[in-house]
C-alpha cells in the first residue's frame, strides 16, 4: 500500500468528509483543510512545493513554515523595493511514494 493510501485511510477512518473532499481535490489542501487535517493527525506529513523548491513537514508546522517563506519575500521587496517575483508557495499536498 502506498503512503498516500496509508494517509487517506487515516484520514477517512476519523473524518471522512475530509477525506473525501481532499480525494476531490487529487490530494491538494486548501488553507482552510489544514486545521482539520490538524485534528486529524497533527503528524500528518504534507509535502509544500514552493517556486525554488519543496519540503515536507507535519501538517501543524504548515503555517509556521509558510509564513516564514511569506515573511522572506515581504522583507526582500522592502529591502529592494521590487516585489519577489514568482509564486513562491505553489501548493500544499499529501505526498505520494515514487515507485
Amino acid at each position: 500500500m502506498q503512503y498516500i493510501q496509508k494517509a487517506m485511510a487515516k484520514i477517512r477512518a476519523k473524518d471522512a468528509a475530509l477525506a473525501a473532499k481532499i480525494e476531490k481535490q487529487g490530494g491538494f489542501l486548501k488553507d482552510t483543510d489544514i486545521p482539520a487535517l490538524i485534528a486529524v493527525d497533527r503528524n500528518q506529513l504534507v509535502l509544500v512545493r514552493c517556486n525554488g523548491g519543496r519540503f515536507l513537514c507535519c501538517a501543524d508546522n504548515v503555517a509556521h513554515f509558510i509564513g516564514i517563506i511569506e515573511e522572506h519575500a515581504t522583507l526582500k521587496e522592502e529591502k529592494t523595493g521590487q516585489p519577489m517575483q514568482g509564486d513562491w508557495i505553489r501548493d500544499v499536498s499529501l505526498p505520494v511514494d515514487s515507485d
